[in-house]
């Protein structure tokens, strides 16, 4: 890869003041890790909804493993404590429809959230919500939902989905959490809330560029991967959303990624062998203003590579 072009194109990110961190990886190789603002590899950063996609991940594991049936399995039949008297059609909500955001809940990001988490009972108050469209028809994003998928794959798995993932995903990719929120009831934050380094949210990236495979062994099983390329939902003219990853082309090549609140990105793009990951500070004493990854990748990532 062309290193000046590189190097040009990262220094113009780090005039974000809220930038933390910036890894390229291609063809394997790590040909840019930068680090900024104070930060370095060591530094943990709250990936927000960059999880959602590592949650996928774990529910696609736990059913090879057959601890869940199926996707398409309907909610009730694993949380039937919060259906007792809910109406047939919200008893038709799969956790396919709540990990593509199809679950026809009413839910507003961020102040429904704030709403949620000030009741005893988290998982009870999202799925308490009015259904406001037939589930599977209606995108609208919602951490509720992977929420809810998160006390699934705990009921299913009879283990905590924070260890559930370091069991099956994280420790053997030499990975380690450094902190997971809780909800009341112990249920592991669903798609929030989780501490990762840029390098082990890039070994993660890896995992998908390989399609789920890890020194040699399939952690993550195919479908998982293809799933997260499947466009579930047209956003809007620029995004698609898949299963807890998003999707959208630039220069031509199309690519997927994790996308977590103020500038948590991991971009995996398959044509051009190559992963990227950014990190930025959304602690409450800074003043965060997200990166816009697209200009970078058009005007520097792809246009400095010099083979194939």
């Amino acid at each position: 890869m062309d290193s000046a072009k590189l190097r040009t194109g990262l220094t113009e990110l780090g005039n974000n003041a809220s930038l933390l961190s910036a890894l390229v990886i291609r063809h394997d190789r790590l040909v840019a890790e930068r680090y900024f603002h104070g930060s370095g590899a060591q530094r943990s950063n709250n990936v927000h909804s960059a999880s959602k996609s590592i949650l996928q991940a774990l529910v696609h594991i736990a059913v090879a493993k057959g601890d869940i049936g199926s996707l398409d399995d309907p909610v009730a039949d694993y949380l039937p404590e919060y259906f007792s008297k809910a109406s047939p059609e919200k008893k038709k909500i799969t956790i396919r429809h709540l990990l593509t955001m199809r679950s026809g809940l009413d839910w507003t990001e961020d102040s429904t959230e704030t709403q949620v988490e000030k009741t005893s009972n988290w998982g009870r108050a999202i799925l308490g919500r009015e259904l406001v469209s037939a589930p599977g028809t209606t995108y609208n994003y919602s951490s509720g939902n992977t929420h809810v998928v998160s006390a699934v794959l705990q009921k299913a798995t009879r283990m905590s989905t924070c260890q559930f993932a370091h069991q099956y995903l994280f420790r053997p990719m030499g990975i380690t959490a450094e902190h997971w929120g809780r909800d009341p009831q112990g249920v592991f934050s669903g798609g929030y809330n989780v501490y990762l380094t840029p390098r082990e949210m890039a070994k993660f990236g890896l995992l998908y560029l390989h399609d789920g495979k890890w020194g040699g062994r399939q952690l993550v099983p195919h479908g998982a991967v293809r799933a997260a390329q499947a466009r579930a939902s047209q956003v809007d003219d620029t995004f698609a959303y898949s299963e807890g990853w998003w999707m959208q082309t630039i220069s031509e090549r199309s690519m997927y990624f994790a996308w977590g609140f103020g500038g948590q990105f991991i971009y995996v793009i398959p044509s051009a062998d190559i992963v990227l990951v950014t990190s930025e500070n959304t602690s409450e004493n800074s003043v965060n203003k997200e990166i816009n990854p697209r200009g970078f990748i058009r005007d520097y990532l792809l246009p400095a590579m010099t083979g194939p």
